[in-house]
């Protein structure tokens, strides 16, 4: 069998593995996440990852993340593609060149810890997957499948420059409340707080609430594709904004100072 059918063999006995809805698992184990951590995220097929840097935004980290896979066929993209051999397993890893940001409750719930790295090995991996271009060949399909069975998970579209936010915000789009959205958040300003949590994740955004000493706003992260689409945010059955979206950041207030801002988990939707 030619190497080419061999990898397309292995391409499509990947995909007949996968699921028509992913699933996610509970980790049995669960340990403290962090930086240099080799885990194993639980679905199946499994996926593999690096934590190489955290990155902490309103009191919620997040973990920039290099992806590896047990698929050492679909993975090879060159003598340039770093290897790793887990003890005392022995299993092979090949890294891709992929980076994602991953919560650290996903990963401390949902991963498994198999070992850990040094800075200076991460460093080169960091740098392999920050330089190697994807292909435009069956590795560089299976590569993107990857991506898209992780997508859920990843924040990486909607941080965009994050720790660039505060230089730039004249940039950002603000959406300012009427008094008829600011009056109907009143039945939220106190509510006893359950826990403290400033960091929404939605279908397809993620928002950080900013707490001011007169009031609060909502910061809302949006996939830059969306970017000239008509969007509409609501806050339960209220419509805040509809409108076409000019950036990939907007900026929602002022909102009442909640004591407990967690309804917004379950509240805040962006359609398109």
């Amino acid at each position: 069998m030619h190497k080419k059918d061999r990898i397309r063999e292995e391409f499509l006995h990947y995909k007949s593995l996968l699921s028509a809805k992913e699933e996610v698992f509970l980790s049995e184990i669960q340990r403290p996440v962090k930086i240099g951590d080799i885990r194993e995220i639980q679905m199946f097929p499994p996926i593999y990852v690096i934590l190489v840097e955290e990155l902490t935004y309103y009191n919620e980290k997040l973990y920039k993340s290099i992806i590896l896979t047990e698929e050492v066929s679909l993975g090879w993209l060159g003598i340039d593609t770093p290897i790793l051999r887990l003890k005392p397993s022995r299993t092979l890893l090949i890294t891709l060149p992929i980076l994602i940001y991953l919560e650290e409750n996903f990963l401390y719930r949902f991963s498994r810890r198999l070992g850990n790295l040094s800075e200076k090995e991460c460093s080169k991996l960091v740098e392999y997957a920050e330089k190697k271009t994807i292909p435009n060949t069956l590795q560089g399909e299976y590569i993107r499948l990857v991506m898209k069975r992780l997508a859920p998970y990843n924040v990486v579209s909607l941080l965009s420059d994050l720790k660039k936010l505060e230089p730039y915000e004249e940039t950002l789009q603000v959406i300012r409340l009427s008094s008829e959205i600011a009056e109907y958040l009143q039945e939220y300003k106190f509510q006893k707080a359950a826990a403290s949590k400033n960091v929404f994740k939605g279908k397809n955004f993620l928002a950080f609430l900013e707490r001011l000493e007169d009031y609060t706003r909502l910061i809302i992260y949006l996939p830059k594709e969306y970017i000239g689409k008509n969007i509409s945010i609501w806050i339960k059955d209220q419509k805040v904004f509809e409108g076409k979206l000019k950036t990939d950041k907007v900026i929602l207030g002022p909102l009442p100072n909640f004591l407990d801002c967690s309804f917004f988990e379950e509240t805040l939707n962006v359609q398109v």
